[in-house]
C-alpha cells in the first residue's frame, strides 16, 4: 500500500496513537533512568519521548508491516534500567565522581547502538527465523520478571512515598503513605480497566490519563493545596526540556571519551545481545498479531532492519530504543491507520505536544503514570504459560519460568536469560537421553527383503533368520544417546548380522561415530557382520553431511564400503543371501541351476507330465542390466528362473525419473504370472541383476495345455496358487511384526 493512499485514516490513527504513546514513553523513560535518582526523572522522560519522535519515526518509515507502531516497551526500559544498575556497581564507574552519570549515559547509548546493529544484521541475514527457536518458557519467564520489576518499581510513586523508602517497608505497610496519590492511582487503574467496556472509540489510556489528572486537581483544590504546587513537587512529572531532538550523544562521547575503555565496552556486549534479541522478539511477536488483524504477511528481514535503523538513531540522539508495540498498533488499526504514515504522524504529534504543550505535560501526576504501568505489568504476566506449566507433563517448563522470573527480579534480567537458556538446554538433553534412539527391532525370520525366493530358501530364513537383527534408529546419535544404544546392541553381538538403519537418523556427533567403531570391532571379533543402511544417499544434503562426518571419523573404513547400503531392503537382501549361502555350505549343498521339477508350479506333476510341459517352455539367457520386459509391453509370457535374479522396477517421476525397486526374484521362482491370469499389459519393468537363465511359457502354450491337458494345467494353477498364498502369508507376518 502506498504511503499516502490512506491519508485520512492514517491521520486519525497516528493522532489517536500519540495519546497513549506519550504517557507510555514518559513512564518507561522514568523506569529506565530510575537507578540514576530523582533528579534524572525528567531526562528519563525526555529519553522516552525522543524514542517515539526519532526511533519510532524511522522504524515506521523503513518497516514493512502496515499499521505497526513502535514505542519504548517495558522489556526495553527494564533492560536499560538493569544495565544502569550493573554499571553503577562497576568499580571503574564508581571512581569517576562527577563524570559518573555522563559516562553511564554514553555507555547506554553504545549498548543501544550495538543492539541495533545486531537487529540490522539479523534482518539482513534473515535471522528472524532463528529468534523463534528461543524457548517460550524463557520468554515467558523474562516477561514475568519484567512485569514484577515494573510493578514493584511503581509502588513508591503510587503510594507517594519517598524514593529512598525501602521496598520491605512498603510491603509491610511501614511506609508513610500519601493517600491522595493512592486515590489518584486507584481511580486511574479502575478507569483503565473498565473504560474499554464503555467505549472503544476513545483509547482507554487517554480516558484514564485525563481522569487521573482530573481527580488529582480536585484533591489539590479541595483536600491538599500542596498538590497544585509546581516547584519541588515530587508527586508530578515536572518540567521537561522542550526542543528539537539533536544527535547530542556524539558531542557527549568526545567529552568523556577518555573514560570509555575497551574493558568497559566489552562488558556491554552481552547486555547488547540480550537487549537486541528481546527487542526483536517483541517486534516479531507484534508482527504476527498485526498479520492476524490485517490478513497480511510481514517481512521479518525488512522489519528487523527497520528496527535496527531506528534504534541506531536512538543511540545517536540519546533516546530509548523502541520495539513494535501491540496495544499501540491495535489502537492505530482501529482508528483507521493502515500504512507507515500513521506511525510517522504519531511521532510528529508527540513532537508537537512536547514543543507547544509541554507546560501541561509537566502536570501529569506520577501516580497516574504508575497506575498505567501497574496495569501494563499485570497484563504482561504470562498466566496461561504458568497454568499450562503446572500440568505434570510440563513441570520442567515451570522450573524454567520460575527460575528466569526469580533471577530477573532478584539478581539481573540478563543473567536470567542466560540461566533460562542453560536450564532449557539441560532439560532438552535430559529428555533426549531418556528416549531410546532405537525406534524398533526385529529379526530376519519375521521380516524379509523384497527378494522373492524359492520355498527351500525361505525355509532357511524362517529357521535361521533370527540371527539377522535389524535396528531401526531414530533421532540423533550423540553423546547423550550412545550409551543406551550400546546397551541394547550388547545382547545381539553374537548375531550373524546386525543391520543399523539410519533412515530416521538426522545427526551424529563424534561420540556416536566412536561408538559405531567400537561396535564394529566387537562384531568383527566374533566373525559376524554389521551393515549400515540409508547412509549413502546422494542428493540428500542431510545424509551427505552425516556420511562425511562418519567418513572423516573412520566409521566407513572400519565397516567396509561393501557393507554400506543406500536402503534397508538391499541390506536385508545381502544379509539373507549371506545367511542362506552359509547354511547351504554347512549342509554341503552346492549352489546349482534349479531343476524344472523343483519349481513350485510343477511339483504336483509326474515325470511324464514334466516332459510334456518342457516341450512348451523356451530358454532365455540375460546378462546383467538386460531388460526382460518393459512396463506397458504385452503380458503374453510367464517366466521361471533357473539361476540368477531379476528386479521388478517402476519409474517414479517425482524422483527425477529414477527407477524404484518393487521386488526381486531369485532362482526357483516364477514371475509374470499376471499374464496367465489376466492377459493385460505389463505394469512394471523387469531387469536382470546378474547373468540369469530363464524358461518362459506363452499364453498360447498355456491355453494349449488347458484345451488338451486340463489336468496338467489345473495342477500348474494349483501350484501357482500355493506359491502366491505362501508369499501372502509371509507378507502378513511382516505387516504384523512391523505394526507392533
Amino acid at each position: 500500500m502506498k504511503l499516502f493512499s490512506n491519508l485520512k485514516g492514517d491521520l486519525m490513527g497516528g493522532i489517536a496513537t500519540s495519546v497513549i504513546a506519550l504517557p507510555w514513553a514518559i513512564a518507561f523513560g522514568i523506569v529506565a533512568f530510575a537507578p540514576l535518582g530523582k533528579e534524572y526523572v525528567a531526562q528519563g522522560a525526555l529519553a522516552g519521548i525522543y524514542g517515539v519522535i526519532v526511533a519510532s519515526f524511522l522504524a515506521c518509515l523503513f518497516g514493512g508491516t502496515p499499521g505497526q507502531i513502535s514505542l519504548p516497551t517495558a522489556a526495553v526500559s527494564v533492560m536499560i534500567s538493569t544495565i544502569i544498575v550493573n554499571l553503577l556497581k562497576t568499580p571503574e564507574i564508581a571512581a569517576l565522581g562527577a563524570n559518573q552519570v555522563p559516562v553511564i549515559l554514553i555507555l547506554i547509548s553504545i549498548t543501544v547502538l550495538f543492539s541495533s546493529l545486531l537487529q540490522a544484521v539479523l534482518g539482513l541475514l534473515g535471522g528472524g527465523k532463528f529468534i523463534k527457536f528461543i524457548p517460550y518458557p524463557v520468554i515467558a519467564g523474562i516477561m514475568n520478571g519484567i512485569a514484577i520489576i515494573v510493578f514493584l518499581g511503581q509502588l513508591r510513586p503510587l503510594l507517594g512515598v519517598p524514593n529512598q523508602t525501602g521496598l520491605m517497608d512498603i510491603l509491610t505497610f511501614n511506609a508513610p503513605i500519601q493517600f491522595e496519590t493512592l486515590i489518584v492511582g486507584v481511580v486511574t487503574m479502575l478507569i483503565l480497566i473498565f473504560a474499554k467496556r464503555i467505549t472503544r472509540a476513545i483509547p482507554s489510556s487517554l480516558i484514564a490519563l485525563l481522569g487521573g489528572i482530573f481527580v488529582y486537581v480536585l484533591l489539590g483544590k479541595f483536600v491538599n493545596p500542596d498538590l497544585l504546587k509546581l516547584e519541588g513537587n515530587p508527586l508530578i512529572l515536572g518540567a521537561i526540556p522542550s526542543g528539537i531532538p539533536t544527535p547530542k550523544q556524539i558531542a557527549s562521547f568526545f567529552s568523556v571519551q577518555e573514560f570509555i575503555t575497551l574493558k568497559l565496552i566489552s562488558k556491554l556486549l552481552i547486555p547488547a545481545l540480550t537487549l537486541g534479541i528481546l527487542s526483536s522478539i517483541d517486534t516479531l511477536l507484534d508482527c504476527v498479531v498485526t498479520d492476524m488483524q490485517t490478513h497480511g504477511k510481514h517481512d521479518s528481514r525488512k522489519e528487523l532492519l527497520a528496527q535496527g535503523i531506528g534504534n541506531t538513531a536512538a543511540a545517536v540522539f540519546g533516546s530509548l530504543p523502541v520495539a513494535a508495540q501491540t496495544l499501540a498498533t491495535a489502537v492505530n488499526l482501529r482508528s483507521g491507520g493502515k500504512t507507515a504514515l500513521a506511525g510517522m504522524i504519531n511521532s510528529a504529534t508527540v513532537f508537537l505536544i512536547v514543543m507547544f504543550l509541554g507546560g501541561l505535560v509537566q502536570w501529569i501526576p506520577m501516580s497516574v503514570l504508575a497506575a498505567i504501568l501497574l496495569v501494563t505489568a499485570y497484563n504482561m504476566i504470562e498466566f496461561e504459560s504458568i497454568s499450562l506449566s503446572m500440568k505434570k507433563s510440563a513441570i520442567g517448563n515451570l522450573l524454567v519460568i520460575a527460575a528466569v522470573t526469580f533471577i530477573s527480579v532478584a539478581i539481573d534480567a540478563i543473567l536470567a536469560v542466560m540461566v533460562g537458556l542453560i536450564i532449557t538446554a539441560f532439560l532438552f538433553i535430559k529428555e533426549q537421553i531418556s528416549k531410546s534412539v532405537v525406534r524398533r527391532t526385529y529379526s530376519g525370520n519375521l521380516v524379509h527383503s523384497k527378494k522373492i525366493r524359492s520355498k527351500e530358501a525361505m525355509e532357511i530364513l524362517e529357521k535361521k533368520g533370527e540371527s539377522i537383527k535389524i535396528y531401526e534408529l531414530n533421532g540423533s546419535l550423540f553423546f547423550g544417546t550412545c550409551d543406551k544404544l550400546q546397551n541394547e546392541l550388547e545382547k545381539d553381538l553374537n548375531a550373524f548380522c546386525i543391520i543399523l538403519d539410519f533412515k530416521r537418523v538426522h545427526t551424529i556427533d563424534l561420540t556416536g561415530a566412536q561408538l559405531l567403531k567400537q561396535i564394529v570391532d566387537r562384531v568383527h571379533e566374533k566373525n559376524n557382520y554389521l551393515l549400515l543402511s540409508h547412509v549413502d544417499m546422494p542428493g540428500d544434503a542431510e545424509k551427505e553431511r552425516l556420511k562425511k562426518l562418519m567418513t572423516d571419523a573412520g566409521v566407513f573404513k572400519a565397516i567396509g564400503e561393501d557393507f554400506i547400503f543406500s536402503d534397508l531392503d538391499h541390506a536385508e537382501q545381502w544379509a539373507e543371501d549371506a545367511l542362506i549361502q552359509r547354511e547351504m555350505e554347512a549342509a554341503n549343498l552346492l549352489k546349482q541351476k534349479v531343476a524344472l521339477k523343483s519349481l513350485t508350479m510343477f511339483k504336483d506333476l509326474n515325470d511324464e507330465q514334466i516332459e510334456m510341459v518342457r516341450g512348451r517352455l523356451q530358454p532365455l539367457t540375460f546378462q546383467k542390466n538386460d531388460v526382460i520386459f518393459k512396463e506397458g509391453d504385452p503380458g503374453d509370457k510367464i517366466y521361471f528362473i533357473l539361476s540368477g535374479q531379476v528386479s521388478v522396477l517402476t519409474s517414479i517421476s517425482m524422483n527425477g525419473g529414477r527407477d524404484r525397486r518393487l521386488a526381486t526374484f531369485g532362482e526357483g521362482v516364477f514371475f509374470g504370472d499376471m499374464a496367465i491370469l489376466e492377459g493385460r499389459p505389463r505394469s512394471a519393468t523387469v531387469r536382470a541383476d546378474e547373468e540369469t537363465e530363464l524358461l518362459y511359457m506363452t499364453i498360447a502354450d498355456f491355453q494349449h495345455l488347458i484345451d488338451n491337458e486340463p489336468l496338467i494345467a489345473s495342477r500348474m494353477l494349483l501350484g501357482m496358487a500355493r506359491e502366491l498364498s505362501y508369499r501372502l502369508r509371509l507378507t502378513t507376518i511382516e505387516v504384523r511384526t512391523l505394526a507392533e
